[in-house]
């Protein structure tokens, strides 16, 4: 799988070191932009290599699989506005 570097902000205030019910930790990263820059994996199998081996079929089975290589942009020590919403 490809990694696509993504910027954005990774915010501690939604629960500085806590994990919800579901398992998962509070702490977390927000992508705002995709910069375009991508590492290639080189597979043939994977859909965003330039390795890929369908590059002219339009209905290509591969699985298009993005993985963030995430750069924090900012650090927030408060919540996020969309967290600070929900209930706790």
């Amino acid at each position: 799988m490809c990694l696509h570097e993504i910027v954005g902000d990774y915010w501690t205030g939604c629960g500085v070191g806590d994990i919800d019910v579901l398992g998962i930790d509070l702490q977390h990263f927000h992508g705002r932009y995709f910069t375009g820059i991508i590492s290639d994996c080189g597979s043939p199998r994977c859909k965003t290599s330039a390795s890929h081996m369908h590059k002219t079929a339009p209905n290509c089975g591969c699985a298009s699989i993005v993985t963030e290589d995430r750069r924090v942009q900012n650090l927030y020590r408060t919540s996020h506005p969309d967290c600070a919403q929900q209930p706790r």
